[in-house]
């Protein structure tokens, strides 16, 4: 599960990624309590600079809270080590809204990677890595590399990527954008079979039309604050 208490974060030094949103407010987070139990799907709400991409951050453990305790899957954030940390992100499933995949590997490899860090065997990965290629219909592209690829292509295969290692917790930054109404709807779907089987989701989008056909449990947030929470 996720439980934040009092939770709190200021990005130091140079703004990069989702820094701006510190840099023009103050703190990028402030005093943030919320509960989503194992299994919980959330939406994530909030204009541009609310602090969403800076919540995303502090849950898939790239930063750490200034101040306050967090928990993620189990574990409290202030008595974690750095191996400890390591093992546990790679509990979670990220897909960032700039898709992040290695340019350089074929998609293959891209959604082959979590499998791999996981020392899995190749004919187990293979059959894995396939299988999905079908679910988001790229099965032609296996071989094609991330520049050669359309926007909504390249989504898809964060997607894939994100969720093949069957994740206890799923981030997701506006993972729609480039997906069309049909690939989206697929999409909400796997999130809620996911969900079935014990992941948590967690989705931070400005579709919302989308909130509106998928309703559930909203988490908002405004200035860096939660101000909705159900």
């Amino acid at each position: 599960m996720i439980r934040l208490r009092d939770v709190s974060f200021r990005y130091e030094g140079t703004a990069r990624d989702g820094a701006r949103e510190a840099v023009q407010g103050g703190a990028a987070l402030r005093q943030l309590s919320f509960d989503v139990p194992q299994g919980g799907f959330r939406w994530l709400l909030g204009p541009s600079g609310a602090g969403k991409s800076s919540l995303l951050r502090l849950l898939h453990l790239a930063v750490r809270p200034t101040s306050g305790r967090m928990e993620i899957l189990g574990v409290e954030m202030d008595q974690a080590r750095r191996a400890g940390l390591a093992r546990l992100r790679r509990r979670i499933g990220v897909v960032h809204q700039d898709f992040r995949l290695l340019p350089d590997l074929p998609v293959f490899d891209n959604i082959a990677l979590p499998l791999r860090l996981q020392h899995r065997p190749e004919d187990e990965i293979r059959d894995e890595v396939l299988s999905i290629l079908d679910w988001v219909g790229l099965r032609a592209r296996a071989a094609a590399r991330p520049p050669q690829l359309s926007g909504g292509e390249q989504q898809r295969v964060a997607i894939a990527r994100a969720v093949i290692h069957r994740p206890a917790l799923v981030l997701a930054d506006e993972p729609t954008n480039a997906l069309d109404d049909q690939q989206a709807n697929r999409l909400m779907e796997l999130f809620q079979d996911l969900a079935g089987l014990g992941t948590t989701i967690v989705v931070a989008t400005h579709n919302d039309g989308l909130v509106r056909r998928y309703p559930s449990h909203e988490l908002e947030l405004a200035h860096g604050r939660l101000v909705r929470d159900g």
